[in-house]
């Protein structure tokens, strides 16, 4: 009985350990940034908003944000949804290379995507830059393009394994017999909760869309590019105190935005549990050669951005008595690897990506899996106080990158100047916050479904807590653990918007950050922009590989964004 109390404390207390380690680790930074601004800025809330709308570095950021996140939304699920139908509803041959193809751009990292456009449209490409209706239609297939993989990975798995038979019956009866009618009787409601969770999640990522913005757009902001940019004169007393009102009424307005879009994906993804009979793939799909004239053009427009990027890398324009030429070489990928008094080598860059993301792994890692024994725990003694911690491991969802960049930054500023500026390690925090909850999305339902018996079984013979986790825990969790491993891995490498706000003032640099800068060089950039190119191809090639061995480990009727 002493040693069943004392497993029982030991228990409570590392769960409460880890809790308590996650939630320092997410809010400490954030409460001592608004903290700071609020300092800065005082406390006069309406003059917080006032300033958003009176201030020109603010003035129709805001509109021009819903707008853009509105209409990358609904463009997405036009482009997206007849895609899902033909994987979902039809057999296709090499259907799981076509997936793959399709839902690779989301694990792209965001300057990708940026990059790859761009020279599309760039001076390099077709040159539409100058045109703005060409620029903001280009931002909106962008943002389509990186966004495809969820309406796929939301509504295939539906349409792929509900029985066919339903259909059928429904053909059968008057009200059935059109396929407009069987659309608005059975798909529709059937499809709406997966739909619509994909389609607040593509308003998210489009809402605090910073790389892509930054990169197709010209003079355009939205709240997280803005942010971004008037961040680095944040938490100055007696400085710029617009700019500190400006930043705490956009975080404001971009949080509530967030986390309402996040509470009705959650409580749609909740419907999602099937009551209506499913069955296998094998049993639901058709040959539908017609359907390659929808299949072809999304395989196109998902590889022709990357093909670009590699492309492009051994492309050289040189200009002499205004006169441009073109020649092919592997000058810019030599140069991206000469370190120079201006610019950073690839190389270090490669190796600061690679240590902060095992770092990152080291740390998101273990505090996943205990925050998601710590729910599993309280969801058995204290339900509403494990639905508690469940709702905050989704809060850096509802804080955008930027603004994780922004607490960090101005958090260690404030804890310790000296230590930020020049520690290595800082970048690795906000990447922990950023990976962390992505680890419990994806460890916790895989938790969750364990059979208890398997552990009862292993006490009946014997064996120790450590030896259960080895022998039985692990073996059955492998795959998941694989997927949260990899996944927070390529977080890391292609995380761009913290990143950007916390080594921008460093000596430190990423590739997505060396990418940037690179491409943002002002002078003679006839190397510098296939050097860039250059180094995209080369995380690009990372973030390929990298999908490519988790997509080995997840199972097709998960679907979702994992």
């Amino acid at each position: 009985m002493l040693q069943w109390l004392m497993h029982k404390m030991r228990t409570k207390w590392i769960h409460n350990l880890t809790i308590f380690c996650y939630f320092s680790i997410i809010l400490i930074p954030l409460w001592l940034a608004v903290d700071r601004l609020v300092w800065v800025a005082g406390y006069d809330v309406v003059g917080w908003f006032h300033a958003i709308n009176e201030n020109y570095i603010s003035n129709g950021v805001l509109g021009f944000t819903v707008f853009q996140a509105l209409l990358s939304t609904i463009i997405t699920l036009l482009y997206g949804l007849p895609i899902a139908w033909q994987l979902g509803r039809y057999e296709w041959k090499f259907q799981s290379l076509i997936k793959s193809i399709l839902t690779m751009p989301f694990v792209m990292p965001s300057i990708i995507a940026a990059i790859g456009f761009l020279q599309i449209i760039g001076n390099n490409g077709l040159d539409l830059r100058s045109n703005d209706s060409a620029m903001y239609t280009t931002l909106i297939l962008a943002h389509a393009w990186f966004n495809l993989s969820l309406v796929i990975r939301f509504c295939e798995p539906v349409l792929s394994t509900l029985d066919p038979s339903l259909e059928d019956q429904l053909r059968l009866l008057p009200a059935g017999r059109s396929f407009y009618s069987r659309l608005r009787i059975l798909w529709i409601p059937l499809l709406a909760p997966s739909i619509a969770a994909a389609a607040c999640m593509t308003f998210v990522f489009s809402f605090t869309s910073f790389a892509l913005v930054r990169w197709i757009t010209v003079g355009e902001n939205t709240l997280e590019s803005m942010m971004a940019e008037i961040g680095s004169s944040a938490g100055i007393n007696g400085y710029m105190i617009a700019r500190n009102e400006i930043i705490l009424s956009s975080s404001i307005i971009q949080f509530a935005i967030l986390l309402v879009s996040l509470w009705i994906m959650s409580e749609l993804q909740s419907r999602r549990n099937n009551v209506i009979p499913l069955k296998p793939e094998t049993f639901v799909k058709k040959r539908n050669p017609i359907g390659w004239a929808i299949i072809l053009p999304g395989l196109c427009f998902s590889i022709l951005p990357l093909v670009m990027i590699f492309i492009s890398s051994f492309r050289i324009r040189t200009v002499e008595n205004g006169v441009s030429t073109l020649n092919w070489s592997t000058e810019g990928w030599s140069f991206a690897f000469t370190p120079t008094n201006v610019l950073p080598s690839a190389s270090d860059a490669l190796l600061n990506s690679l240590g902060y993301a095992f770092f990152t792994l080291l740390f998101a890692l273990p505090l996943g899996w205990g925050l998601c024994n710590a729910i599993i725990h309280h969801e058995k003694v204290n339900p509403r106080f494990a639905r508690f911690i469940d709702i905050m491991t989704l809060l850096p969802f509802a804080v955008s990158s930027v603004m994780i960049g922004l607490g960090v930054m101005l958090g260690m500023i404030r804890i310790n100047p000296e230590f930020f500026y020049s520690s290595w390690f800082t970048p690795v925090i906000a990447h922990v916050m950023i990976t962390t909850p992505f680890v419990v999305r994806i460890l916790l339902p895989a938790m969750r479904s364990l059979d208890p018996i398997y552990d009862e079984c292993g006490m009946t013979l014997g064996l120790s807590k450590v030896n259960r986790f080895v022998k039985i825990r692990l073996p059955l969790l492998k795959g998941s653990i694989i997927i949260a491993s990899i996944f927070t891995i390529a977080m890391s490498l292609g995380e761009f918007g913290a990143s950007w706000v916390v080594t921008r003032n460093s000596d430190w640099t990423t590739l997505p950050i060396i990418i940037d800068t690179f491409r943002g060089v002002p002078y003679d950039r006839t190397l510098t922009v296939p050097a860039a190119n250059a180094i995209a191809s080369i995380l690009m090639l990372m973030a390929l590989s990298v999908f490519t061995f988790t997509e080995r480990f997840r199972k097709s009727e998960q679907g979702g964004m994992f």
